[in-house]
């Protein structure tokens, strides 16, 4: 039970507590809102299709640019292609007149090889309709690695990704496996219908022209001005719905993410119903949005469907007029049906590609979607490499020693954990920090090793860094070789762990059976098959291992044993200890000061006493 001035003080922190959450949403909204999204549904201008789209479209060419990948090639296959392909449906297209004329003159001899030259065509149409079709899916594949392997260059960077997964952006993970990919296909698909679609509008407007004088194209461009205005008034709004689907997608899957993970914890807690409950109301809501997107899609669809099918009509009255006006008088009945069959091709293919441009609508829709989606994620990049950039020049070099000189550390959130910190810990004199829960001990590793800018003060770290462990710790996918040996490269060096080295390794960290486990050093699985195989302390005690291979200068534990008992963690101080790795320990365990020069108390309200062990 806690006396009155107990419950007095931790009243206060909860006060404290929710002022300063209270505070980091109204900072995150602000900035949601300063990217131009309303505070009421979370969308606005932003997600128009305008302006903002031909800037977002701007800033993936440059990128697709950058990469120096096969885009050009397949760029201009598929422009040749779309080429040839046209040719041969404009000569497809002109094989009906020559059918009225042979058939109107009972022309028999005639009829054979204008059939057999139809067949051909037919088949090199159909032939150049799925290499077309094949040319753009390559495109966008190429277009998604290169788009891909740029954004993941810089999320997945050191001091980058911690800076961007835990700033305001949804589901970054989404928008790098997901709406990449969903980006690339729709720029390809639209890419494929509107590279040509000038030049062939404009070729055949000449030919319209000429065909039916000058009332055929000023009819048919006047019908497609009305269809393009009409269908930019109801698009505009969609895009941001599309927008809400996609981060409704992202947090549904998220959960079964989660759940699939904490399967263990779940189920010891026996919280099934609690997370079926969560479970559907994040379906709820990927359902709901859906069903917004497809009821104001609905709109825009019968715009569109109806402006394709009143092409024809648009297309007979266009033939009408010359007819009626006496242009074709001297012309008999066969002539007069080939002559309409060529102008009714010309007419309507010319509607056909007003019509292409209409329908792309639906897409340009979902394009840019998807592009705000990716270009929010990269511009969260760029607000990371400014704050990364002001971390650096806060945190300058040592050369053996860690030390903070006026150091104060403040969460996002506003809460001060450490005042005027000024601590120096050399090589061989490590520290172990503690405090209650929430004091700030993590916080204060968190900035030793540069994840987080110190508020006032600077942090001095030696130029290899410091070597982090956190209390869960991280299992990659992979053989047992490649986790001693996680991440493969630090502090500018690049190794592999021997046979030897890796049995010495496990044997003194206690885990030499694990060798017989896993099958072999070389032997891959899965990260859920190492979860499954290993326990959360033989998880920490390969945690150690690692850091005994790379023998750093110094290492911060963040209660990296706390799921081991009092001997095993000896063990593994000690072995730390006999490798002179230096050491900044979090822990509530007593039994740790004997492996430690100094003690850091903190007191959860920015105050602290250091002292000597």
């Amino acid at each position: 039970m806690y006396d009155s001035e107990e419950f007095e003080l931790l009243a206060n922190s909860w006060r404290s507590d929710t002022r300063a959450t209270t505070r980091d949403n109204e900072e995150c909204a602000a900035q949601v809102d300063s990217d131009g999204r309303s505070s009421k549904d979370g969308f606005g201008e932003h997600f128009a299709v305008g302006l903002t789209l031909l800037r977002r479209i701007r800033r993936i060419g440059r990128v697709l640019r950058a990469a120096r990948a096969r885009l050009g090639l397949w760029s201009i296959g598929l422009i040749a292609g779309k080429l040839a392909a046209e040719m041969v449906y404009y000569y497809a297209g002109m094989l009906p007149s020559e059918f009225y004329r042979v058939l109107g003159d009972r022309d028999s001899a005639a009829f054979g090889p204008l059939l057999a030259r139809c067949v051909a065509v037919v088949a090199v149409a159909g032939a150049c309709r799925a290499l077309l079709d094949y040319a753009s899916g390559v495109l966008g594949v190429a277009m998604r690695h290169a788009l891909t392997q740029n954004t993941q260059a810089r999320y997945l960077r050191r001091g980058r990704l911690y800076a961007v997964a835990s700033g305001c952006i949804d589901n970054p993970d989404q928008r790098i496996a997901q709406d990449i990919e969903r980006l690339a296909r729709s720029a390809a698909d639209v890419l494929s219908e509107l590279l040509l679609a000038p030049f062939l509008v404009a070729y055949y407007t000449v030919r319209c022209w000429t065909l039916a004088g000058v009332f055929g194209p000023v009819a048919i461009y006047a019908y497609f001005i009305v269809g393009a205005t009409a269908t930019q008034y109801v698009m505009a709004p969609i895009v941001r719905y599309v927008v809400a689907q996609e981060k409704a997608e992202g947090d549904f899957r998220f959960h079964h993410v989660r759940v699939r993970e904490c399967a263990e914890s779940i189920a010891f807690y026996g919280g099934e119903t609690a997370e079926r409950e969560r479970a559907n109301a994040a379906l709820t809501q990927v359902v709901d949005t859906q069903y917004r997107v497809l009821w104001r899609q609905l709109g825009l669809g019968l715009l569109t469907q109806v402006f394709s099918y009143m092409g024809s009509t648009v297309s007979y009255v266009v033939i009408a007029v010359p007819i009626f006006l006496g242009s074709y008088d001297g012309l008999s009945g066969a002539e007069l049906s080939s002559v309409i069959s060529r102008n009714a091709f010309v007419s309507l293919y010319l509607i056909y590609r007003f019509s292409v441009i209409i329908e792309q609508a639906k897409r340009v829709v979902e394009l840019a979607g998807y592009a705000a989606r990716v270009v929010q994620l990269w511009e969260e990049h760029d607000r990371a490499d400014a704050s990364t950039d002001a971390c650096d020049v806060a945190c300058a070099a040592a050369d053996s020693a860690i030390s903070a000189v006026e150091l104060s550390v403040i969460t996002p959130r506003g809460m001060v954990l450490v005042s005027n910190l000024n601590v120096h810990v050399s090589a061989g004199e490590s520290l172990v920090v503690t405090g209650p829960p929430g004091s700030g001990k993590t916080s204060l590793l968190r900035a030793f090793c540069g994840l987080w800018r110190p508020a006032r003060g600077e942090v001095r770290v030696p130029q290899a860094g410091v070597f982090f462990l956190p209390q869960a710790p991280y299992i990659a996918g992979g053989s047992l070789r490649e986790q001693l040996s996680y991440p493969g490269e630090w502090g500018g060096c690049t190794r592999s762990c021997s046979d030897t080295e890796a049995s010495r390794l496990l044997a003194i960290v206690g885990l030499a059976h694990i060798i017989r486990r896993a099958g072999n050093m070389d032997r891959s699985w899965l990260v859920q098959e190492w979860l499954q195989m290993l326990s959360p302390g033989e998880q920490q005690k390969l945690s150690i291992a690692r850091v005994l291979f790379w023998r750093p200068p110094f290492a911060a534990l963040d209660e990296a044993t706390s799921a081991l008992d009092a001997a095993a963690e000896a063990v593994l101080y000690r072995a730390l200890s006999y490798a002179a790795i230096t050491v900044i320990s979090v822990s509530h365990h007593d039994g740790l000061n004997a492996f430690h020069k100094r003690h850091l108390a903190l007191d959860g309200h920015g105050g602290f006493t250091l002292d000597s062990i």
